[in-house]
């Protein structure tokens, strides 16, 4: 899975007038089940994307079909990331190489874990 996030590297009148086309370009990016996540940061200087089903060549092809990367109008950084642990409802965003115990299910949370004595300072 990737984390991808824009920084705006113009005014914010040349980001709003790309805006439309680049909700298209989103919503295809979505159709083709690559993006699985995606909004405004906050406060709005860039945006964040989830993407998962892609390799990083891809992504980077994709990300650059994007208008405001066409436009020079954001800076993108990419994290690629392995997702192992989730929340109860975002089972979905676990990877395929965790193990079937791994995440919030047959993980203890910490407390249940034994924790070292603590030592006396003398």
């Amino acid at each position: 899975m990737f984390v991808v996030t824009l920084t705006y590297v113009a005014d914010i009148s040349e980001v709003d007038a790309e805006e439309e086309a680049h909700l298209a370009w989103l919503d295809s990016q979505f159709a083709d089940g690559v993006f699985v996540a995606s909004g405004r940061r906050v406060p709005r200087h860039g945006g964040v994307i989830f993407a998962d089903n892609v390799d990083r060549e891809e992504l980077n092809r994709r990300l650059s079909l994007d208008p405001y990367a066409e436009k020079c109008l954001a800076d993108y950084t990419v994290i690629e990331f392995d997702p192992t642990r989730v929340a109860p409802g975002f089972e979905k965003l676990r990877s395929d190489t965790a193990s079937p115990g791994a995440g919030v299910a047959g993980v203890p949370p910490r407390s249940a874990v034994p924790a070292e004595s603590p030592t006396a300072e003398a």
